[in-house]
């Protein structure tokens, strides 16, 4: 019981002598840009991928909260617009009468709304490391898929893709790590590697005579870079 009552009074003194202040510290707004690379998971045995061009931009608000020592805490929103771009080929796609490959080169737009917990570390008077951990939740705009068989089974070209073969809602993990550097007293440009990463199937299944239902998920790696407005 001593022990426990020990313990108990040491956190006690380690959270009071914490300089924390719980307080609304500041608000930026930021609009951002940039690209990168896309690519996906699948536990389709039978298929390979490579990365394509990603790209997308939005808006986003950093709300901070409190401070803990050097860090300034808080939480981030935004809205954003993702563009994501893959090759695929699919071995024995079909394997009756005979056996064909399946290549595609297929792009994806998504509306994005991320939400994270944000951390600022001064480094300097006017640069500032941001990092955000959190996760997104996307819903599907519009999208192609521009197929090639082999042998050819008429079906080469462009198809749709729309609700009813790839799920309209998806969520997943959302990271950025950057740097906030000043301008001015309101302004910053604000480069940041952002790491986008889907958790939930895109692709409905495939109806017979195929038959088949996989699991594929999107991921992107993205250099953003945005300029901030402190609010306040």
């Amino acid at each position: 019981m001593r022990k426990t009552h020990l313990v108990i009074m040491l956190l006690c003194i380690a959270v009071i002598g914490l300089p924390v202040t719980v307080s609304g510290l500041g608000l930026d707004v930021e609009a951002k840009a940039g690209a990168g690379i896309a690519l996906g998971t699948t536990n389709n045995p039978n298929a390979t991928g490579s990365a394509r061009v990603a790209g997308g931009g939005g808006v986003g608000a950093d709300l901070y909260l409190l401070n803990l020592g050097p860090v300034d805490l808080g939480i981030s929103v935004g809205a954003e617009y993702s563009y994501l771009s893959f090759h695929s080929v699919w071995t024995g796609f079909l394997t009756s009468p005979f056996n064909v490959d399946q290549a595609a080169d297929s792009n994806y737009s998504y509306l994005n709304f991320p939400i994270a917990l944000l951390g600022r570390i001064p480094l300097t008077q006017s640069i500032s490391v941001v990092v955000r951990a959190g996760g997104f939740l996307g819903y599907f705009l519009s999208g192609t898929s521009t197929d090639t068989y082999t042998p050819d089974i008429g079906q080469n070209g462009a198809q749709t893709l729309n609700s009813n073969n790839t799920y309209q809602w998806e969520y997943g993990l959302h990271f950025t790590a950057g740097t906030d550097i000043a301008l001015n007293d309101s302004l910053a440009i604000a480069p940041a590697l952002q790491f986008d990463m889907g958790l939930t199937d895109t692709t409905k299944p495939i109806p017979a005579p195929n038959g088949t239902d996989y699991k594929d998920t999107f991921w992107s790696l993205t250099l953003m870079v945005g300029i901030k407005y402190k609010v306040l």
